[in-house]
């Protein structure tokens, strides 16, 4: 994780519109694409699929961080006799935003499925073995390109597989999986499963086929029953050992999002909003318990949602409260090279503070938030310096306005003599 602390930043605050598919129509003011949008297109079919592949792809390499605020107090030593002082100033922080198959996607991705490493690696059988029998399956889900179109094969996938799902446990009792979605060259979806069964073993042989690809498969009366449970095609494996079918559904998630395919099942799973993978709540423990029935005493916890804010957020500087989200901007407007995920900046430079201002209250605005003061002026100050006040009158006013002499503050309407006692209610002389 790369982390920047005090960067001084600066760039064009322009928008940037470098696609070279399509302009402002999927695009938000600064340049950068919007998935409502794509998909409001997509509806009026004025965006084909092979074109949102490419939209994805912009969309990945296109960094764009989450912007935070927050306060801390600040002591400000005076002239001797004068007692210290507390004001508030504000920093900023700029967390990289997670982007299906970008950089931080694929940390925290890893980061959630490192329970599935801690796993022991249960062998059901070996090939030299004479009797095998598993409680694991390899299930391939596959659409039938007859039955429907593209479109309608990803909208209805969800619902398609919880029948799917459903059915198999009236028939087989309680079960666990962990499932993978993926596009084929031709952008209809299947499914990847392992299935975890807690009451069933199923017998295994060894098939060879034309091309002398050997292959575990279960008898085919069982596998039939569970083909007739999903309306297209279906291939089911045996499956020897959890460690090498584990890795394999893993890769599906991880190691090719890079790939041509891994960016087409993507495009894919962002245009029609899919999950690219899901696992039951008890497929850990199954695991980690030989299959074995978890109990209170037995149980394990399962994969979590690691999030890269929260784990930031946990251990940032604790002199910094109230934090406040403000919004999105592209790195290229802040200057940010790509590799930085988090970054703190407590003077921003006066034309990112602008970018900031006008982020925050188009943010606002999109969602119908008052975030101002009845006095619009104090509120810009407010954000654009901060608030100090006065050692004669006591009123808060921006920095600019201030005149500070050896630790002592006045406003306009204030001043201070020659031993530096503020007058208050004057005129600043000379």
């Amino acid at each position: 994780m790369a982390f920047e602390q005090n960067l001084l930043i600066s760039g064009d605050s322009n928008p940037i519109l470098d696609g070279s598919l399509f302009g402002g129509e999927v695009r938000n003011p600064y340049g950068s694409i919007r998935w409502g949008k794509v998909r409001y297109l997509f509806s009026k079919n004025e965006i084909v699929l092979p074109d949102i592949v490419d939209i994805y792809k912009e969309w990945m390499k296109d960094n764009e961080y989450l912007i935070l605020r927050g306060t801390k107090d600040v002591i400000q030593e005076r002239l001797e006799g004068l007692e210290p002082y507390i004001t508030s100033s504000f920093v900023y922080r700029f967390i990289k935003a997670s982007k299906r198959g970008n950089d931080v996607y694929q940390y925290l991705i890893k980061k959630r499925l490192e329970p599935l490493n801690d796993l022991p690696d249960i062998t059901f059988f070996k090939d030299n073995w004479g009797e095998k029998n598993t409680n694991l399956l390899f299930v391939t889900l596959t659409y039938d390109t007859k039955r429907c179109d593209e479109k309608t094969a990803w909208e209805n996938i969800g619902k398609d597989y919880h029948l799917f799902y459903t059915k198999l446990r009236q028939e087989y009792g309680d079960i666990e999986y962990f499932r993978t979605w993926e596009s084929t060259g031709h952008f209809y979806p299947h499914a990847h499963i392992l299935i975890g069964f807690k009451d069933k073993t199923f017998p295994v042989f060894i098939h060879t086929n034309k091309e002398g690809q050997r292959s575990f498969r279960i008898p085919t009366h069982e596998k039939d029953k569970i083909a007739s449970f999903w309306h297209s095609n279906v291939d089911v494996q045996g499956v020897s050992n959890t460690k090498d079918a584990i890795d394999e559904l893993t890769k599906y998630v991880t190691k090719d999002l890079c790939s041509d395919k891994g960016h087409k099942t993507n495009a894919m799973i962002c245009l029609f909003r899919r999950q690219s993978y899901a696992i039951t709540k008890g497929f850990v423990s199954l695991v980690k318990n030989c299959f074995a029935k978890a109990t209170e005493e037995n149980s394990i916890e399962d994969v979590g949602n690691f999030d890269l804010i929260k784990d930031v957020m946990c251990n940032c500087n604790n002199e910094v409260k109230d934090w406040h989200f403000v919004g999105v901007l592209r790195g290229k407007q802040l200057g940010f090279s790509g590799h930085l995920w988090v970054v703190d900046v407590e003077k921003p430079p006066p034309d990112v503070v602008d970018l900031i201002l006008k982020e925050e209250i188009r943010w606002n605005t999109l969602r119908g938030v008052i975030c101002f003061s009845e006095n619009r002026k104090t509120f810009l100050n407010s954000i654009k310096e901060n608030l100090v006040k006065c050692d004669g009158c006591g009123e808060e006013r921006a920095w600019k306005d201030m005149c500070e002499v050896n630790g002592v503050r006045t406003c306009p309407n204030c001043y201070y003599d020659e031993d530096f006692l503020v007058i208050k209610g004057k005129k600043r002389r000379g």
